[in-house]
């Protein structure tokens, strides 16, 4: 979800929050937090945004995905890979990979990125490999499972979109980035006819950005008339500005 409105404030809430010891200083001690919410919020984009805001400050740099079905020993040698640290294919173990990177971390400054974490004993497998160290760290996780963000240090709970944010969203995909007339962000609906359907379907999106990118999507191909875009709306789920449970998202 690239250019979602307003990550640029939850990326510096989020710094200011957890990675800063005040006046934008970055921490010097080693720092683990995750990012948890439903499916669609914007985790990922998220912690994409903090770890390229912050990545220069440290020595190494990387950004691996987990996902519910995870490949340890490939993540172990993506991070590796992305460390710039040569592998030897030979080494096929998983005990033997996290002893190399435990190794190869031990003196250096790094941030790690783990994406996606649904299970605890892999976040702790994971964490195995990432050592404590004297001269700082930071890891962070994103989950929908909250003892996973629980135990994977202090939770940072990703709030749905405000309801500016989510009509400046909506109408951006729709309309483009500008209001002709002004050529201010768009933050109501340029077309008056269209302005009641359109609240309709932002208040089923629920400040979900993964659901309002999908509506404004399906809209973007459909003429600019209100019978059209009720359809749309009538073709959804009724229930998912109601349905916030991550086991049904």
């Amino acid at each position: 979800m690239k250019e979602l409105v307003g990550i640029e404030e939850a990326r510096d809430e989020f710094i200011n929050k957890f990675l800063t010891q005040g006046n934008n200083v970055p921490m010097k001690q080693g720092k683990t937090v995750s990012i948890f919410g439903f499916g669609g919020l914007g985790k990922t984009t998220l912690a994409n945004a903090v770890y390229e805001k912050i990545r220069a400050q440290f020595d190494c740099c990387a950004f691996v995905s987990v996902s519910q079905t995870p490949d340890l020993k490939r993540l172990f040698k993506g991070l590796l890979n992305d460390f710039g640290e040569s592998i030897n294919e030979e080494i096929l173990d998983e005990s033997r990979l996290i002893k190399v990177l435990r190794e190869f971390l031990q003196d250096k400054r790094y941030i790690v990125v783990v994406d996606d974490i649904w299970d605890i004993s892999v976040w702790k497998r994971i964490r195995c490999a990432l050592p404590d160290n004297d001269v700082g760290y930071t890891i962070i996780t994103t989950t929908r499972i909250a003892d996973v963000a629980e135990q994977a240090g202090g939770a940072y709970k990703l709030k749905p979109l405000s309801s500016n944010n989510s009509r400046k969203l909506f109408f951006r995909r729709i309309f483009g980035n500008k209001n002709k007339d002004s050529n201010k962000e768009i933050e109501k609906c340029p077309d008056d006819e269209l302005a009641e359907v359109s609240g309709r379907i932002l208040k089923k999106c629920a400040g979900v950005p993964l659901a309002i990118i999908t509506m404004a999507s399906l809209l973007a191909c459909k003429a600019r008339n209100k019978l059209e875009w009720y359809e749309v709306y009538n073709s959804v789920g009724t229930g998912m500005e109601n349905n916030m449970d991550v086991e049904n998202m």
